[in-house]
């Protein structure tokens, strides 16, 4: 059944498929009044599928921020339509498959904000639920955080029968589950404890290795020493990580990034854009915010293909926020890295508290002027990178002779949104010079199964000042 292209109820025009479950289909759609993107999921009328609707009926009496809303249920001759909240993000599933920098503090984050849900629903009154079906494929990452997707054969404890006894995927299934015994809370936390276990693998070092005995508690096969509850793990796994032994975890390397350049049309926005998707290409979210008056960022969202959610564009691995004035607020997430476009604007960069300033001069010979004299107002602040565009390094090294300190040669390049092979080398030396990255790690492009520094290679704590 193919029914994307349609008009949906008069009201969601399907727009791509973008999964497939036992017996369903995920579409997205949007809302044609409002604008808003919704999933649809599309069950095959069958002899089981009263059973496939149920999670509709679950999605209403649930009310959590890491669980999708439903809003409507729909029906015709062939199919039931559950239309529910689109969680915007990449699942975990595909961030393992393609990511090679699954860090320490990812996995702990991901965990976390996972056992959250589970808590959730192993406290609901009056009765208690499992979700039964914890795997990476059902886990969305995004820039708000963890969605749990999918309810399809979440069961309340005391509901009467055992329909979905041997649903699941088996990996990642408890051995009381496949067995037919009787399943509890604990057979979901033994599914967390799976999960931990392959991001464990996946990040492949001696520093996620640490978290092991919390992964091999939580699926012990004998339920006496498996953890009891969610809390319980929790506790575990914090008071691990909050020891002197791991205090990298508490590192703050960067927060804030201010960008300027010494004139109009010097590539300002070009460098802050490619900044912020190198960080996201690398698991370490990163916003950029328009703080000129050019209005390009608003420019490229009207003619490009951006999502937006909560004021927060997105557009591949990149996420922006266009410059609202005065009267409107709008906060960066926490645990990013912020990256303000101040234009020419030396003085507004200067106004702000920062980590890094990037200051972008031009390598024509008639700029070194303004070049000069934005270097003359800028020299001697802490965190000071000057960057001279055009890939011209014969330039930039006249600069260096000027200026009595390093400038760094921003390759030529055409599309901000894709990062090239001389985009990564430039921004990883970069950070590695300007003592944001460690030389005594290994480099994570050429050895991305080793561990590197919790800034290019991890998430970090990278909780930003929010703007007012």
């Amino acid at each position: 059944m193919k029914i994307q292209g349609t008009i949906l109820s008069g009201r969601y025009q399907i727009l791509s498929e973008i999964g497939r479950g036992s017996g369903s289909i995920v579409y997205l759609a949007r809302h044609q009044k409002l604008e808003e993107y919704r999933a649809v999921k599309c069950i095959l009328k069958e002899p089981d599928s009263i059973w496939r609707i149920r999670e509709a009926d679950i999605l209403n009496h649930l009310n959590h921020p890491r669980i999708p809303r439903i809003y409507d249920m729909e029906e015709d001759h062939e199919a039931f339509y559950l239309v529910e909240e689109y969680a915007e993000g990449e699942s975990l599933e595909a961030k393992m498959l393609q990511s090679s920098f699954i860090t320490l503090e990812f996995i702990v984050q991901i965990i976390k904000e996972t056992a959250e849900v589970l808590h959730y629903l192993h406290h609901l009154k009056p009765n208690p639920m499992i979700y039964q079906d914890l795997k990476p494929e059902h886990i969305i990452v995004g820039t708000k955080g963890v969605k749990l997707i999918d309810f399809g054969i979440a069961l309340y404890l005391d509901e009467a029968g055992n329909k979905f006894q041997n649903y699941g995927t088996p990996r990642f299934c408890a051995p009381e589950k496949l067995k037919e015994a009787k399943i509890s809370i604990q057979t979901d936390i033994y599914s967390i404890g799976r999960l931990l276990e392959e991001l464990i693998y996946t990040e492949g070092n001696d520093k996620s290795q640490c978290l092991m005995h919390v992964a091999r508690k939580a699926v012990n096969a004998d339920l006496s020493e498996r953890y009891t509850s969610v809390e319980e793990l929790l506790s575990d796994l914090t008071s691990h990580m909050q020891s002197s032994q791991y205090s990298i975890y508490q590192g703050h390397l960067l927060t804030k990034i201010v960008a300027a350049g010494s004139q109009p049309h010097i590539g300002t926005t070009h460098l802050s854009v490619s900044f912020t998707q190198y960080f996201n290409q690398h698991n370490t979210l990163a916003v950029y915010r328009e703080k000129d008056t050019s209005n390009n960022m608003r420019t490229a969202i009207k003619n490009g293909r951006f999502a937006e959610d909560s004021g927060l564009y997105r557009r591949n691995g990149f996420f922006g926020m266009p410059d609202y004035g005065e009267g409107v607020r709008a906060d960066v997430p926490e645990r990013a890295i912020e990256i303000s476009d101040y234009g020419t604007d030396l003085d507004g960069a200067l106004s702000e508290e920062f980590d890094m300033l990037l200051l972008m001069i031009g390598s024509r010979e008639w700029e070194m002027a303004y070049a000069d004299l934005a270097f003359e107002r800028l020299k001697g602040t802490k965190g000071l990178a000057i960057i001279a565009n055009y890939g011209s390094s014969r330039q930039a090294k006249q600069y260096r002779k000027r200026y009595g300190q390093a400038v760094y040669c921003f390759p030529l390049d055409f599309n901000p949104f894709y990062m090239t092979k001389e985009k990564e080398r430039f921004f990883e030396g970069l950070l590695e010079k300007e003592g944001k990255q460690s030389n005594k790690h290994w480099n994570c492009r050429i050895d991305p199964r080793r561990w590197s520094n919790a800034l290019v290679c991890g998430v970090g704590k990278l909780c930003s000042k929010r703007t007012r």
